[in-house]
């Protein structure tokens, strides 16, 4: 880790671009800062894309890629959801998945109907099913045609990269006109402070130096607006199921309040846990 922590660059705020902001905390040698003018919440500085790029490449310094982190069976519940969610807007043509990880969405969203891209900057890891169209590395160096999606998914990624405007950007190029954008990301309300505190028990959920941008709600609103995207909704994303026990009835049972919350006064009232 301390290769990688020496390799860092300063960064503006990925929200206003203002250069003025305050250290929040200090984190595994990493310094996690707040924008003093919009109030964003991100490490810097950074590690440079190449370090990002090597750190997820390699098979003991990534945590993400493998089974035992998240394993296929848990992930499909909340997968299909997301499916039924992005199906009320797109309910057929092509779907490009940017951080697809082992390709279990995408092999989902292709039973379904969809003609289906991957693009990860893991590394050159071994999809489970070749007939997919895979691209290791970043999104930019897919090089992808312009206005060729009908709907592009973007799924706990955003809070890794490094500039999530140039990837926002790539994929406003490749998208249709009139084409769609699913985005999941945490809510920094509750990775620091009382809200953190009081849903998962600790002082804070910081992740330097995999995440390095922690969004609010109007954060990734006003990033979106940005690169060109009109907001249209909030959707409820089905939790990733745990083994049976304490964790999973806790978050299972989250999930259910929230639901039934959310649907109740019609969306009003919808903690946003994840964005």
């Amino acid at each position: 880790m301390s290769n990688l922590a020496s390799a860092t660059v300063s960064a503006q705020c990925p929200i206003c671009n203002s250069a003025s902001d305050a250290t929040l905390r200090i984190f595994r040698g990493f310094r996690i800062a707040q924008c003093t003018t919009c109030r964003f919440v991100f490490v810097n500085p950074r590690p440079a894309l190449d370090s990002l790029v090597e750190l997820y490449a390699g098979v003991k310094t990534n945590p993400f890629f493998s089974e035992a982190f998240e394993s296929t069976t848990s992930e499909l519940p909340a997968l299909r959801s997301v499916l039924r969610q992005i199906s009320r807007y797109v309910p057929t043509g092509r779907l490009l998945e940017v951080g697809c990880g082992r390709g279990d969405f995408l092999m989902l969203a292709r039973t379904a109907g969809f003609s289906v891209t991957g693009c990860d900057f893991f590394g050159a890891h071994k999809r489970p099913d070749d007939e997919i169209a895979s691209f290791d590395g970043t999104l930019a160096q897919a090089q992808l045609s312009s206005n060729s999606f009908d709907v592009v998914v973007i799924r706990n990624v955003l809070e890794h990269v490094f500039d999530p405007n140039v990837e926002l950007n790539e994929i406003r190029r490749i998208l249709k006109s009139g084409a769609y954008l699913y985005v999941k990301v945490p809510n920094v309300a509750f990775e620091h402070g009382l809200g953190c505190r009081l849903v998962f028990g600790r002082e804070h959920d910081f992740d330097p130096p995999f995440h390095l941008n922690h969004f609010s709600s109007a954060s990734l609103i006003a990033l979106l607006k940005k690169a060109g995207f009109q907001f249209i909704s909030w959707s409820l994303e089905r939790p990733t199921l745990y083994p049976l026990g304490v964790k999973h009835l806790v978050r299972q049972s989250g999930y259910r309040l929230i639901e039934a919350a959310f649907f109740l006064t019609h969306g009003r009232a919808f903690p946003r846990i994840v964005l």
